[in-house]
């Protein structure tokens, strides 16, 4: 239900996005709305960068994975270690 609910949630909000930037486009300046949706987008994309950078240099290692029966995998199902040498 969380599921259904938050793809409910992102699409109101997109809805509310597109909205909102018609109604500035209507209400105001086209030029200074363009202006400001490249200093968002820029500003934008500068923090994902920022983040993917400090994201790797200091995110920890990747959480262990195992299979149904218990046994360490890799990402791509590959038994690494056995149940019985845990």
């Amino acid at each position: 239900m969380m599921r259904a609910l938050r793809r409910y949630l992102n699409a109101a909000l997109i809805g509310f996005i597109v909205t909102f930037v018609i109604y500035l486009f209507v209400r105001f300046d086209p030029d200074k709305i363009i202006t400001g949706i490249v200093i968002s987008l820029v500003g934008g994309g500068g923090a994902l960068a920022l983040y993917i950078f400090l994201d790797r240099k200091f995110g920890g290692e990747e959480p262990d994975l195992f299979d149904r029966d218990g046994n360490l995998v890799d990402k791509a199902g590959k038994i690494l270690k056995a149940k019985s040498q845990l």
